[in-house]
């Protein structure tokens, strides 16, 4: 710790040092002799040096042979020499001989560019004991002899809280096993090796099965315990050639490499079978037995499609061998699994959308388009709902059943869907003005945003930004939404609708809800899921559903609307089973605004005028 404490003003020691024992060299001033009977510097001058050097831990002139000229009185203490001994050895008997190379080198550099030249190599302290010095080397000259002045410091101390912060960098704590540290490059050169032998590397990751049960039931400290015992079972079955580590918290790594990408294959099946087999064996903790399972998952590298190229070692085979895990925990545990490479595209065109989507938001590239919702019987416009639209630069137009998904996966939705909301709040303002006064805009509202905390307030942000009525604004929900946590939707139900909002049940009948649950509701309408009025003219069972809903929506006094119309015979059929309102091509395609607009001006489409 000494060293690491003095490190700053111990530089500046041993430079000045070096360049007062250089200095007094040069002049040939006496300096203290490394020769018992040579005449000493007088007392002055040797006070002022040794206070300067004292602080080095060796300090030394030698000539070109090595040979000691000179050595301060606290070099010799420091190395355990007497002077007279050390007059009959040279600079390189004090290195061991894997350091030799090291300090020709060092000596090598200090001759050719005169300047004050480091390496770091290990000096042997009273014939016995090595300690690791930074030396420091300048080319000098003494009574007329050329050489060097040397200054060292000894940094074993530093040294050996380096190698313990090293070891514990790169070692995982609990189990003493490599960490994903110490893995990483690991599992690189083991592909660099493939690569440039032929060969093939695997890589098996190994997850214990619903391990935080462990935990709950019996505290972590019977989790860290079992840890343990885990990693002694996995190590004995580890080879010398494989890598073992521990690189999550219940979650280990195995890298080994063959000859062929079958003996590859092979093995790695047949040791992460050994591992799991492992893990099954009963534990005991506390006088009680604990039984685990564990899945796997395994990559191959280079992987079928590259096994005829030249592989890249960059390939993110700790990503593949995760990907087969994933697909080994969702068959239900203690299973094993092998990437399949034909995964690999789809992830790389999700994750190029994901960062197109967040652009897309920052660019604002998305647009609403409105689909006309009429009178069954008569054709007239009552109401729009609003859908969002993502024109991509590239790509041009995204689906929303690509692009929702990924909203919601990755925290965009709550976003987008509150400007969703704003947006065609004020379109319904704006086509106002113009003369087109529908009577409501629909706009659907996703899981996450509502149950938002800040959902209700993003509302009535909405309202006071735009200044529309609020009973004009329709939030179409989900039946699973609603049956997800039926008291809070409820409660935030009630809440929205104080404000005037009303609520419609989005793609009713393919959820789970019931008539009780319906009723407990405040909402205003039920939307036909297009799934029933597709068949509708050819499918018995979907015209009792929607005459099952139809019956629903009359009980509860709801509006009803049908989606996805498409022909004559539909809304024909519809309205004569009691369904009021449709929405569909039948009537119109989603438009844009402007679109829509003109369409209204061109008397293709008419509003619904309220008696």
């Amino acid at each position: 710790m000494e060293a690491i404490r003095n490190k700053t003003p111990r530089k500046g020691s041993w430079r000045a040092a070096l360049h007062k024992l250089r200095r007094f060299a040069w002049s040939g001033g006496a300096l203290m002799p490394a020769r018992a009977g040579t005449p000493r510097a007088d007392d002055t001058v040797r006070s002022w040096l040794e206070q300067t050097v004292g602080t080095v831990d060796f300090l030394a002139h030698v000539d070109r042979d090595l040979r000691f000229l000179y050595v301060s009185d606290a070099s010799l203490r420091f190395i355990g020499y007497h002077r007279g001994y050390l007059h009959t050895l040279t600079l390189r008997d004090l290195i061991p001989e894997q350091d030799t190379a090291t300090l020709d080198g060092l000596l090598a550099r200090a001759s050719e560019t005169g300047d004050i030249e480091k390496a770091t190599l290990c000096l042997v302290k009273s014939l016995t004991y090595p300690l690791d010095v930074e030396v420091r080397a300048v080319r000098s000259r003494h009574h007329g002899v050329d050489g060097f002045a040397i200054a060292a410091f000894d940094v074993s101390s530093w040294r050996a809280i380096e190698a313990r912060l090293t070891y514990e960098l790169h070692h995982d704590p609990m189990t003493g096993l490599d960490n994903l540290s110490a893995l990483l490059p690991a599992l690189m050169r083991a592909q660099q090796t493939a690569d440039e032998g032929g060969g093939c590397t695997a890589l098996i990751l190994l997850d214990l099965d619903d391990y935080q049960r462990i935990n709950r039931a019996l505290g972590y400290d019977a989790g860290d315990a079992l840890l343990r015992d885990t990693a002694q079972r996995l190590q004995r079955l580890a080879t010398r050639g494989e890598r073992l580590a521990r690189v999550a918290s219940d979650k280990f790594a195995v890298v080994l490499s063959a000859p062929t990408r079958v003996a590859a294959i092979d093995a790695a099946e047949a040791l992460a079978r050994q591992l799991q087999t492992a893990v099954q064996q009963p534990y005991a903790y506390g006088g009680q037995a604990v039984h685990l399972s564990a899945s796997a998952g395994i990559a191959i590298y280079p992987d079928a499609r590259a096994a005829s190229k030249h592989a890249q070692h960059h390939s993110p085979l700790l990503r593949r061998a995760d990907r087969a895990l994933a697909q080994a925990k969702s068959a239900g545990g203690n299973a094993l699994a092998f990437h399949q490479p034909t995964d690999d595209p789809a992830d790389a065109e999700r994750l190029k959308l994901e960062a197109d989507l967040y652009n897309g938001v920052r660019n604002g590239e998305f647009s609403l388009h409105f689909q006309p919702i009429t009178k069954s019987h008569t054709g007239a416009v009552v109401g729009v709902e609003a859908l969002i639209r993502w024109h991509h630069p590239v790509l041009g137009l995204v689906a929303p059943a690509t692009f929702i998904p990924l909203a919601e996966s990755i925290g965009l939705i709550n976003y987008l869907g509150n400007w969703v909301l704003k947006a065609a709040c004020m379109q319904l303002v704006s086509w106002d003005r113009q003369g087109i006064a529908l009577q409501y805009v629909a706009v659907n509202v996703s899981p996450q945003q509502f149950r938002d905390p800040r959902f209700t307030q993003s509302v009535r942000d909405a309202i006071k930004l735009t200044g529309i009525d609020p009973c004009r604004i329709v939030l179409e929900i989900t039946e699973s939404l609603l049956m997800h946590d039926p008291n809070h939707a409820k409660t935030l139900l009630e809440e929205v609708t104080e404000l005037g909002i009303r609520f419609a049940v989005d793609d009713f009948g393919t959820g789970y809800s019931s008539l009780a649950y319906l009723q407990s509701f405040p909402l205003a309408k039920l939307k036909i899921d297009r799934s029933f009025v597709e068949n509708l003219l050819t499918s018995r069972n979907d015209r009792a559903i929607v005459s099952a809903v139809v019956g629903l929506a009359q009980t509860l006094k709801l509006e009803l609307v049908a989606e996805g119309v498409e022909t004559e015979a539909q809304r024909t059929l519809l309205t004569e089973m009691g369904c009021n309102h449709i929405q569909g091509w039948l009537v119109c395609q989603a438009l844009p605004s402007e679109e829509l607009a003109q369409r209204f001006e061109a008397q293709e489409l008419y509003l619904h005028e309220i008696a």
